[in-house]
């Protein structure tokens, strides 16, 4: 790995999820000094960062999506990505591991069972408290702790996936949408769905797929989680008021599965944050912070709203349109989502970006969606508009192409 020269900048990562991961990777390249803090007594075993790519083609799922109507007939299948702009599917889980291996070989001593009580700042530094009362310092602390198979032996699944070494499969319907992905590793299936409190609710009833009631029922020790999603308004302000702490990935901005773009916005965020800080240098890291929060913000909110947008078309397909147009219920991406060097914007945009917040000039962001005015909106406005029958999708500008 070809690293930059010494920036000075000493950083606390409290976090070692994805987002703290990446980032302490990308910090390593930039030549920030970083210690990492996880709260858990032990972790489970791009051209930049060499051999990254090789390592993910290792353990890729298909990047081909197949979508089916719930009962399973099929509607179609489309690639991620393009042939300019190749695309890897991985599971988060695969993903994870990969950048745990990838930080330990950099050198990065992971410092487990380390919890932390509390974060505070002065003047010229950024600081935790852990449980022990004793505290850790640093010129700047990212705060990235988030929000916080044997599927196979099964014969009906075994006929269904013989001839796919790697797979990923969507089936829709009203009120839920059910998940699942096949890697040359491992199988994984997800189900998210309207949660009411009611004893049975309307997607249970369906006549789902046999296939699906198969991944179902053979899962290891007949266990799942009930996993409850928290919706949660886009967060302005990233940054404590004195700019030594910075919240990052799922602290930041945490995503709805059905975005698919919660791991790889945290990789951005690692991206900008560390650009951000290399062009502030160690004096000025307090305002590196915010801009980095500043030229961040607009888009990951935008992100955010992709994830709505795409569960409510899988939870209220309109099958009519589906029919003549299969391909209407595949709208959750873009070319403003997959074609952005969140590096290369924090090197061309720093300066004027700065400048807007010490001298109030105006600052307008480009890397978020083409046309659209950005407002900013709030989760309780969403489910109002879809509670009424009224569509979350009228947005102006080029969200999908």
């Amino acid at each position: 790995m070809e690293r930059l020269s010494d920036s000075g900048i000493s950083i606390l990562v409290v976090g070692a999820g994805i987002a703290g991961l990446a980032f302490a990777i990308e910090a390593h390249r930039q030549r920030h000094s970083v210690k990492v803090l996880e709260r858990s007594s032990g972790l489970h075993t791009p051209s930049k960062w060499p051999g990254l790519i090789d390592r993910l083609n290792k353990s890729a799922i298909s990047a081909e999506f197949q979508f089916f109507k719930f009962s399973g007939e099929k509607l179609f299948g489309t690639k991620l990505g393009s042939p300019t702009l190749p695309t890897i599917s991985v599971s988060r889980r695969d993903f994870y591991l990969l950048l745990l291996n990838y930080a330990t070989e950099l050198g990065y001593q992971i410092e487990t069972g380390q919890e932390v009580q509390d974060f505070f700042e002065t003047k010229d530094l950024g600081g935790v408290i852990l449980t022990d009362g004793s505290k850790l310092t640093a010129d700047i602390v990212v705060a990235a702790d988030g929000v916080g198979s044997k599927a196979l032996n099964s014969p009906a699944i075994a006929e269904f996936f013989k001839d796919k070494r790697e797979w990923t499969s969507l089936h829709v319907v009203p009120g839920a949408h059910f998940f699942t992905g096949l890697s040359p590793t491992e199988f994984c299936w997800g189900l998210t769905h309207r949660d009411d409190d009611s004893a049975v609710e309307d997607w249970n009833r369906v006549g789902w797929a046999p296939i699906v009631h198969e991944v179902i029922e053979s899962t290891p020790n007949n266990q799942v989680t009930d996993w409850k999603l928290r919706f949660r308004d886009p967060q302005l302000k990233w940054v404590s008021d004195g700019g030594r702490v910075v919240q990052c990935g799922d602290s930041a901005h945490s995503f709805l599965p059905s975005s698919g773009f919660g791991a790889t916005t945290a990789l951005e965020d690692a991206f900008s944050l560390a650009a951000c800080l290399r062009m502030s240098g160690k004096e000025s890291a307090a305002l590196g912070t915010k801009v980095h929060n500043k030229l961040r913000f607009e888009r990951t909110a935008c992100a955010q709203k992709i994830g709505f947008k795409s569960r409510e078309v899988f939870h209220h397909t309109n099958w009519d349109e589906a029919a003549k147009n299969p391909r209407s219920i595949a709208k959750f991406t873009g070319s403003w989502l997959l074609k952005h060097d969140p590096e290369q914007y924090a090197y061309d945009n720093y300066e004027a970006c700065a400048e807007s917040l010490l001298q109030g000039k105006e600052f307008k962001n480009t890397n978020a969606v083409p046309g659209f005015p950005f407002n900013l909106w709030t989760v309780q406005e969403l489910l109002d508009k879809s509670d009424q029958g009224e569509s979350v999708d009228d947005d102006e500008g080029d969200w999908y192409t």
